[in-house]
């Protein structure tokens, strides 16, 4: 049997982490596999704030 790839490992892992996070009722998961194998992970059991950069004032049609 021939050794998996970095790729092909990491992806299992990252996948395997996505799984056990969501069943542990994490709010939010994100990973990225890079072309060497690495991985990285954002996780959190909150959803970071969302800021609004909007003021109305911003949003007006015309001058």
């Amino acid at each position: 049997m021939a050794t998996p790839s970095p790729h092909t490992i990491a992806r299992q892992t990252m996948a395997a982490l996505i799984r056990e996070a969501r069943s542990a009722g994490w709010a939010r998961v994100k990973g990225e596999i890079k072309p060497d194998g690495s991985v990285t992970v954002d996780a959190g059991m909150v959803d970071p704030d969302a800021a609004d950069d909007f003021l109305a004032s911003d949003l007006r049609m015309s001058k």
